[in-house]
């Protein structure tokens, strides 16, 4: 009677099955981990703090404006209102909806003025989540902020004060 080959047992499989999964999961989150970096990193911070700096000079300016407004998103229209400060300037808006976790759901909108001193745009399909708005001018002398969770069928009161 001859012995029978070694790969055909079950504990020479059975003791390959474990190191042979460890490393198959290492590669796995390897990938994983090289493909789906932060969002949130910046390489030149320096330069970005400078630039946050100068966007809390925007916000100063609307707070001296005294710029206050009333925000409402709906499933395709956004919409916004002055309801105190100097808005004779303005023109058209731009808000700016940054998700908090996923570049990738960030999107902007360019509002209008119609005849009842509202500025309006039509919105195509965005992702539910939790956001950052920045309101401000086509010039971008001023800017307001805003935190929302998409969708609402709340108005937001957006004022100066930066959060």
């Amino acid at each position: 009677m001859q012995p029978t080959p070694w790969y055909k047992n079950f504990w020479p499989w059975f003791l390959i099955f474990f190191p042979l999964a460890a490393i198959v999961g290492c590669i796995t989150l390897l990938i994983t981990a090289i493909g789906n970096g932060p969002d949130m990193v910046v390489d030149d911070y320096y330069k970005k703090g400078k630039a946050i700096n100068l966007e809390l000079s925007k916000f100063e300016k609307a707070k001296a404006l005294y710029l206050h407004g009333e925000l409402a998103v709906t499933n395709d229209r956004v919409s916004f209102k002055f309801t105190k400060g100097d808005s004779s300037n303005v023109s058209a808006l731009k808000v700016s909806f940054y998700h908090r976790t996923i570049k990738a759901h960030d999107f902007e909108a360019t509002l209008t003025a119609n005849a009842n001193k509202e500025f309006t745009a039509l919105l195509e399909n965005y992702t539910e989540g939790a956001y950052s708005i920045f309101v401000e001018p086509i010039d971008k002398t001023w800017k307001l902020k805003e935190n929302i969770t998409l969708p609402t069928v709340e108005t937001v009161l957006v004022t100066p004060n930066y959060k």
